[in-house]
């Protein structure tokens, strides 16, 4: 069977055009070697079980007892007596189909006489004795499921016989999961702050798989060439990076859209209009993974972080030092970049952006007003015009909920879903926002122009519409300097307590240098 784009499960060299997954974890071996307990954590869909999988095969080809299991089978089983049964299970499964007979564990009922909460190490020392002098490996993924008193008691079995390794304990354990160690027990703990000596204090080290490279990609997708003839272009690759900033699910994802649906043809070669097709398909199928991040939104540890990098908040509006932003990198959600924090690459921000604006996009009727200019372009200032009018007659509606946890960016939102409901019908729209910007910059493109619209607000009781004016004109001017664009559009949505929609809605036009702004207030 010929190999193809892998976008569900680990990745088989046999079948799947791979990179080697442990080339990201360069310190494997020296862990192993050194018998320690470690983490290693990454965002889903990166290639932690591939890795995790290629490592336990090398390891059994020397001679060592080396397990993956996964612990997946007790998530919502938070009492210890529930979970530690299924752990038991799981591995036990996995010994038989991954060692030989000879190192296969005892029967886990060989172990019912001791108590509950203390089985699991004594059936991990009774198998770890018989298979003396070879050492047990145990790799343990979606160990991050596990939650509650049960994660606690994981952890404390785990480091109740590491004193006792190799002979009568694994010599190494390892624990796989989107999150590190800290995050999950803080949620065991229900929001407990951790004690650094305990339940875990044997942890040497917590991994992470980076992305790929441009380099990497390219190398990836040259595997697809050498099989089949078809060529990415160099602008290509350099496209499927720009939008998936190597996230190894979005670089498969994207070219597997481009050869089975864009061009299946191996003979046409692979163009940046092929992976921006493919970009926008995938948006708009919303796959398990991008369904996934989706979903998140509203957690009440993301929701914060996520609308502070909607709105282009200031850097003190995140807390970069607390559990709950190393909560949303660990995801794979978030990073921190130039500007500030900012969502982890532009196909994600994409996918955030739409799904937050989707219920404004929803309310908006087709265009009613005269939206073409006569050459038949599109006229993106009567856009502007038309969307402040139906602003003021819809707010409302769209911050009515005071729970709602993104009232506060309703406006940018409902302004992106304006914009995204036209350009719907033959065009796209790019976003540009992070934390510490200080505005969200949107590019449309229509029938072969670009518009530029830059928005803003003025916050209650913190800075006033003039500051704030000022401000964005200077940024926008730079922006289009950036673009090589002439004319550019700046709403600023004030939210200052008490102002009439009269005092909102207001309009200027503005030169600097060669550049037309176009100022407008809602």
């Amino acid at each position: 069977m010929p190999r193809f784009f892998n976008i569900t499960g680990p990745c088989r060299p046999d079948r799947h055009y791979m990179l080697p997954a442990e080339a990201r974890l360069p310190t494997l071996d020296r862990f192993i070697a050194e018998e320690l307990y470690f983490v290693v954590h990454a965002a889903r869909q990166t290639g932690k079980t591939t890795a995790m999988r290629s490592m336990a095969a090398r390891l059994r080809a020397k001679g060592m007892a080396a397990v993956v299991a996964t612990l997946e089978t007790s998530q919502g089983a938070t009492a210890v007596g529930e979970a530690e049964p299924r752990w038991l299970s799981a591995i036990a499964w996995s010994a038989e189909n991954q060692l030989p007979v000879g190192q296969r564990p005892p029967p886990p009922v060989s172990i019912d006489g001791h108590a509950e909460g203390g089985r699991l190490a004594a059936w991990l020392s009774a198998w770890c004795r018989a298979l003396h002098p070879v050492p047990l490996v145990l790799l343990l993924d979606e160990a991050d499921v596990v939650t509650g008193p049960a994660m606690v008691n994981l952890l404390r079995q785990l480091r109740s016989g590491f004193f006792d390794r190799p002979e009568a304990f694994p010599a190494s354990v390892v624990l796989i999961g989107m999150r590190d160690l800290r995050d999950y027990l803080v949620s065991a703990k229900d929001g407990t702050p951790v004690n650094p000596g305990s339940p875990f204090n044997i942890k040497a080290a917590s991994l992470t798989l980076r992305n790929f490279t441009r380099d990497e990609v390219a190398s990836l997708y040259g595997q697809h060439t050498a099989d089949t003839g078809q060529v990415f272009t160099p602008e290509a690759v350099d496209r499927a990076f720009h939008w998936s900033q190597g996230q190894p699910f979005l670089v498969n994802a994207l070219a597997r859209t481009v050869v089975m649906e864009e061009i299946p043809d191996p003979a046409t070669p692979v163009t940046v209009a092929h992976v921006d097709g493919a970009r926008d398909r995938l948006v708009l199928a919303r796959t398990t993974h991008l369904d996934s991040l989706a979903q998140r939104l509203r957690e009440p540890r993301l929701a914060p972080i996520l609308r502070a990098i909607l709105l282009g908040d200031e850097h003190w509006n995140i807390r970069y030092d607390s559990d709950d932003f190393q909560y949303a990198v660990d995801l794979g959600l978030v990073r921190r970049g130039a500007s500030g924090a900012e969502v982890m690459n532009p196909l994600y921000r994409e996918v955030l952006a739409r799904q937050l604006s989707l219920q404004a996009e929803a309310m908006i009727p087709p265009a009613w007003w005269p939206w073409r200019r006569p050459d038949g372009g599109l006229d993106f200032d009567a856009l502007v015009t038309a969307f402040v009018g139906w602003w003021r007659q819809n707010a409302d509606m769209l911050v009515l909920h005071e729970d709602e946890p993104y009232k506060e960016a309703a406006a940018h939102l409902a302004f992106m879903g304006f914009l995204q409901r036209l350009v719907n019908g033959g065009g796209s729209v790019e976003r540009e926002y992070a934390a510490g910007r200080g505005r969200v910059d949107l590019v449309a493109h229509w029938g072969g122009e670009r518009f530029v619209a830059e928005l803003k607000r003025v916050p209650p009781g913190r800075r006033s519409l003039a500051e704030v004016r000022k401000e964005g004109i200077a940024q926008l001017a730079g922006y289009l300097d950036t673009l090589g664009l002439a004319e550019g559009w700046l709403l600023v949505f004030d939210q200052t307590p008490g102002r009439t929609w009269k005092q909102r809605c207001w309009r200027r036009e503005v030169r600097v240098g060669d550049k037309r702004l176009h100022l407008r207030g809602a």
